[in-house]
């Protein structure tokens, strides 16, 4: 079953939006691809995440990274995923890599960012988000700015609504347009997680449009030299398969913008 960890990819790389991941598969769908579902917080914090029933409630951690080649990686994206088997429902939080964990104190998330001797996140990191969010993260997968270039050209493009008058093939714009828009907001990553999100939901019905047996062999390629997960893929992939056929309406997409009290 090659396919199996292959779907992961489409699944966690949405989430890095140029920075990473969620698409998997179903059918086309007409929504709009760039409608904005995005809520802001604190109002009303990530209660979802402090559901009593935590057993059966799984959270992946998304990081988004320029380069894997780097001792230094910059971080450039924070994704949190969670789904709750047997529900399909997914809900995506997207976090600006320089949330202030003090304020005034000018300590933030992407300070902790670090790696190991073994080339995994920093515990440091993992204990900076958890406290911060009030989350208890189960899975980690990192994918750097190849993998979601590739990702995006893998699903036909980021579509576009209208005529913007650009030297665009078929309205889309590829994996290398969007990363380039990505730079526009690098400095301010409020602005940043924000486009990461509508990028993310506009892609969301390109995933539906892959079909039931889509040629996965790009994806698999990407592991592990451009994208890695903290467990077994086939124990990820098993966790996620519940989603097929994924349904659009159940994906729910937020944006934090500061620690949950």
């Amino acid at each position: 079953m090659k396919s199996r960890p292959a779907i992961i990819l489409i699944f966690v790389s949405l989430c890095f939006c140029v920075g990473l991941g969620t698409v998997l598969l179903g059918e086309q769908t007409t929504a709009s691809p760039l409608s904005s579902i995005i809520r802001f917080f604190p109002e009303g914090g990530l209660t979802p995440l402090l559901n009593p029933e935590r057993s059966s409630k799984t959270t992946v951690l998304v990081l988004g990274i320029d380069r894997f080649d780097r001792p230094d990686p910059e971080l450039v994206a924070i994704w949190l995923l969670t789904v709750q088997p047997p529900e399909k429902n997914v809900i995506l939080y997207g976090v600006p890599t320089n949330l202030d964990l003090v304020e005034g104190a000018n300590v933030t998330l992407e300070s902790f960012f670090a790696w190991t001797p073994d080339e995994v996140v920093a515990p440091p990191f993992l204990e900076a988000i958890e406290r911060a969010l009030r989350v208890e993260v189960d899975i980690v997968v990192v994918m750097d700015e190849y993998a979601f270039t590739s990702m995006v050209d893998y699903l036909g493009g980021l579509p576009l609504e209208g005529d913007l008058g650009l030297p665009l093939e078929d309205h889309h714009l590829t994996g290398q347009q969007v990363l380039a828009l990505h730079t526009v907001f690098a400095s301010d990553p409020e602005s940043l997680v924000s486009l990461q999100a509508n990028i993310l939901q506009g892609l969301i019905p390109q995933g539906q449009k892959l079909g039931a047996n889509p040629d996965l062999d790009l994806l698999l390629a990407l592991l592990p030299d451009h994208a890695n997960v903290s467990i077994h893929e086939a124990q990820l992939a098993v966790l996620l398969s519940h989603l097929l056929p994924l349904d659009p309406e159940l994906i729910e997409i937020q944006v934090v913008l500061s620690p949950v009290p």
